[in-house]
């Protein structure tokens, strides 16, 4: 099936901002919590802030409510809210060696107490310190590649689990010996798509399977690149690749409905290295070296006067229930907010985006979360 080639135009990325940010409705009571790594002192911990003190508009400095330590580094957060409000909210913590899930029932923006494990802390026996985190419907995916080698690992090294949020040891791992999975292209990216199916994307293969049926796939033509990662919103799967080339910056969104002869689309530019999407509700926006939004092609901010967002280093992102969005420093702890609320039509000003630092200048963030708690 002949593949699907969309011709990119540079758009503008968000719209002009007012002077005012945001509406006049009260700010949404949550938590902004940021996981912070300081490798020379080795201290890790999860900081919780109060979602509005970090916002544009807002001039006072950032309240941090509280501190979780841990023992070893933070590799990422994943936060489920239960369908019954209020009812079992979950945050599960990755480090390295351990998968732990904790109570977030309780949050609050004036008090997040001592970390309450909810029955869920596993050692993991493989190095998970390049590893990930993708909420379905009723599991997490969680994900241990092997170290990145040239050539690849083969797939047969990768380690994951789906794990059910109602889990109180870890299941199996997934069986990449399956005949239905060994014959995968190493590198890989994996997600949960629909009614918690397994969704991955190589150099070679974009696919879903539920380890029942056959699986459904589409085939690409990318071996000289590498998937960074994959995210299924919308009913669509959206994938990102790094055409490993350390002299351009260059980044290839392929997107797929998941039909069984549809066509795959691929969005290319050559003025963005994005490697990551925000994590969070729609709309859809990708990170690495600059920032974009995607709608159909990337939307990027004017180079004139958003040379502050083209030409930063994020390492993670998420999309608050708030419309704002909330992207790390890779470089520093510094977080920044943009208002996503406001009339943009041209460029980002001052009044829309606020910079903010969240620790020392030997700290990194190194994922974030958005918590509701009221």
């Amino acid at each position: 099936m002949k593949q699907a080639v969309q011709t990119l135009t540079l758009g503008l990325l968000l719209t002009t901002l007012a002077a005012c940010t945001g509406s006049s409705e009260e700010p949404t009571r949550a938590l902004l919590v940021a996981g912070i790594n300081n490798s020379s002192s080795n201290a890790y911990q999860i900081r919780f802030f109060q979602s509005s003190t970090l916002q544009p508009g807002n001039f006072d400095p950032p309240r941090r409510v509280g501190s979780w330590d841990l023992d070893e580094p933070i590799v990422a957060l994943l936060y489920r809210r239960s369908l019954q409000q209020g009812v079992n909210d979950q945050l599960w913590v990755l480090t390295p060696s351990r998968l732990r899930r904790y109570n977030a029932s309780n949050l609050s923006v004036d008090d997040v107490g001592t970390p309450q494990l909810d029955g869920f802390d596993q050692a993991l026996t493989v190095d998970c310190s390049r590893g990930y985190l993708r909420q379905g419907q009723s599991n997490v995916l969680l994900v241990c590649p092997p170290a990145s080698a040239t050539p690849p690992r083969p797939i047969e090294e990768y380690r994951a689990w789906i794990i059910p949020f109602t889990a109180t040891a870890l299941p199996g791992s997934i069986d990449f010996t399956n005949p239905n999975l060994v014959r995968l292209t190493a590198p890989v990216r994996l997600t949960l798509g629909q009614n918690d199916q397994l969704l991955y994307l190589t150099p070679n293969q974009f696919g879903q399977y539920d380890f029942i049926n056959p699986f459904i796939e589409r085939p690409l033509s990318l071996a000289a690149s590498s998937p960074t990662d994959l995210i299924f919103v919308n009913g669509q799967a959206l994938g990102l690749f790094d055409d490993n080339d350390t002299t351009t910056t260059d980044t290839t969104l392929v997107a797929w409905n998941l039909g069984a002869t549809s066509e795959v689309g691929f969005v290319r530019d050559s003025n963005i290295a994005a490697r990551q999407f925000a994590r969070g509700a729609p709309p859809v926006f990708v990170l690495g070296t600059g920032l974009a939004r995607f709608e159909g092609g990337f939307q990027l901010p004017r180079e004139t006067e958003s040379g502050l967002l083209r030409t930063r280093r994020y390492s993670t992102a998420t999309v608050g229930i708030d419309q704002f969005l909330y992207i790390a420093d890779l470089d520093s702890p510094t977080l920044l907010v943009i208002d996503l609320t406001v009339n943009i039509a041209s460029a980002l000003t001052s009044a829309g985006v606020r910079s903010s630092s969240l620790g020392t200048f030997q700290e990194r963030i190194a994922s974030l979360a958005f918590i509701p708690v009221e």
